[in-house]
């Protein structure tokens, strides 16, 4: 079943979408038509931070399907994660990836246990 509606939100999408469709062109072009039909939206957090035009164009509660959505959810874990670097920079590169893998499996584990 094909989504109605979907977004793409980034703290700098207002200058992001100028060219965002010549990028996709170039280099897959097949993704392009998706490209295209995207929303583009800044995150609730970030919006206050830029002129009121794009505050306007660009929000959350003005895009039909996402007034309740804030587009900060990738940007939660930060702070609990940021604890992984103390403990992982001296691993070697596999060990690091192996460590940063459980890590961000568990907290998907316990976002989806949540969600329940």
């Amino acid at each position: 079943e094909k989504l109605h509606e979907r977004a793409l939100s980034y703290d700098v999408v207002c200058s992001y979408i100028c060219h965002i469709g010549k990028h996709f062109a170039r280099s897959h072009p097949a993704l392009l038509p998706i490209i295209n039909e995207l929303k583009m939206l800044l995150p609730k957090l970030h919006i206050h931070c830029h002129k009121e035009l794009c505050q306007i164009v660009y929000a959350f509660c003005y895009a039909h399907g996402f007034g309740l959505a804030h587009g900060e959810g990738i940007e939660t874990p930060w702070a609990e994660l940021n604890i992984a670097g103390l403990s992982t920079r001296e691993m070697t590169s596999g060990a690091r990836h192996d460590a940063l893998n459980s890590l961000f499996s568990f907290w998907n584990w316990r976002k989806t246990q949540g969600m329940g």
